[in-house]
């Protein structure tokens, strides 16, 4: 797990517990538990709608249940289990494990992932974003990959699943932004510096901004130039708490951006509470803009409002000539995607504007 002031990403020890305590929501999955645990020899007491273990191979017996019980994945995420030492009470510190069978079974997958993340095997892959009236670079994005022990690439997705389930998203989180910052600067990255943080991820933004000052001077990195950009693939837990982040960056004279503006959980409710400095329209509206009536009249009516409020607009995800004509002559400030250029992690500095030249000057 991560604590608020780990500086090392640490995962529960790796031994056999002598006591497994399994809480399930009813009669029926109580007997398909207790029926496939008697076939497999395992050995427990009932006590009404708990199951208790005792033994030497706990782990197996909880590894059984996350692979071989024959349990959905609903199931799984019904069923709570708590696992303690012979010698451990069940105090509020030990009720601290309790997590899910689902979760269990999802800290168990990607080994390769537990050693990219115990040796911070983070690299950072930069994409930039050009700015629309010079046509020249503004500035990059930077997104995370891990590395396996092969070399392979291991997708950001996989990494944030496996930190929480492993409640390490904290640690992930950070470890992720100062590899951005170390990796910019040693790179010279020119422009602003785009880097993601999980709002749900930050107890404290102090302690975040504190990390990042501390990074940025010791590779002399101007920290002005960092935007922080809220991503979340989930819905945001506390929305008065990402305004109080977002409202203590800008104190501090950083830019906030907002991301995927338009679908999923930023929707126009979250632009007006949260007032970024910048917005980021999602690719979802990006896509195929120039044949799709109603998408192009949700585009400008963001821009409007964005020109508006002294918000910047920035259209990521553009692939074609014709969805870059469109948002270039309705409201976009700057653009991303790969028809500028694909993430790198040693990234062109130079801006190779499409040749198609029918965007209006």
């Amino acid at each position: 797990m991560a604590c608020k002031d780990c500086t090392q990403f640490c995962l529960a020890e790796e031994r056999d517990f002598d006591r497994v305590l399994v809480s399930v929501p009813s009669k029926e999955i109580l007997n398909l538990l207790t029926t496939a645990l008697s076939k497999s020899g395992f050995k427990f007491d009932v006590e009404g709608r708990s199951l208790k273990y005792f033994g030497a191979d706990s782990a197996i017996m909880l590894q059984f249940l996350s692979y071989d019980a024959d349990l959905s994945d609903f199931q799984q995420r019904e069923i709570q289990i708590l696992t303690l030492r012979s010698d451990e009470e069940v105090t509020f510190d030990a009720v601290r494990h309790l997590q899910t069978l689902d979760k269990y079974r999802r800290s168990l997958e990607h080994p390769e992932v537990k050693s990219c993340l115990e040796n911070g095997r983070i690299q950072t892959y930069f994409q930039p974003l050009v700015d629309v009236k010079t046509r020249s670079l503004h500035g990059f994005e930077a997104l995370s990959r891990g590395i396996g022990d092969s070399g392979e690439i291991i997708s950001p997705g996989i990494l944030f699943d496996y930190a929480k389930a492993n409640n390490a998203t904290f640690f992930l989180d950070r470890l992720t932004r100062e590899t951005a910052i170390r990796s910019a600067a040693n790179l010279n990255l020119q422009g602003r510096i785009f880097i993601n943080f999980l709002p749900n991820a930050i107890y404290d933004p102090r302690q975040c901004l504190r990390t990042t000052l501390r990074i940025a001077n010791e590779t002399n990195f101007d920290p002005s130039r960092i935007v922080f950009e809220v991503t979340e693939t989930e819905r945001i837990e506390d929305m008065d708490h990402l305004g109080r982040i977002f409202d203590y960056y800008r104190h501090n004279g950083f830019k906030v951006a907002l991301d995927d503006v338009g679908s999923g959980y930023a929707g126009l409710n979250v632009l007006i509470d949260l007032m970024p400095d910048i917005i980021k329209v999602d690719r979802e509206i990006i896509v195929d803009i120039d044949k799709n009536p109603l998408k192009q009249s949700i585009f400008r009516g963001l821009s409007t409002a964005a020109r508006e409020q002294g918000i910047e607009v920035v259209a990521e995800g553009i692939e074609t000539h014709e969805e870059l004509d469109f948002v270039s002559n309705n409201g976009a400030d700057y653009l991303q995607g790969f028809l500028f250029a694909k993430p790198q992690p040693n990234p062109d500095f130079t801006v190779k504007w499409p040749s198609h030249e029918s965007i209006k000057s």
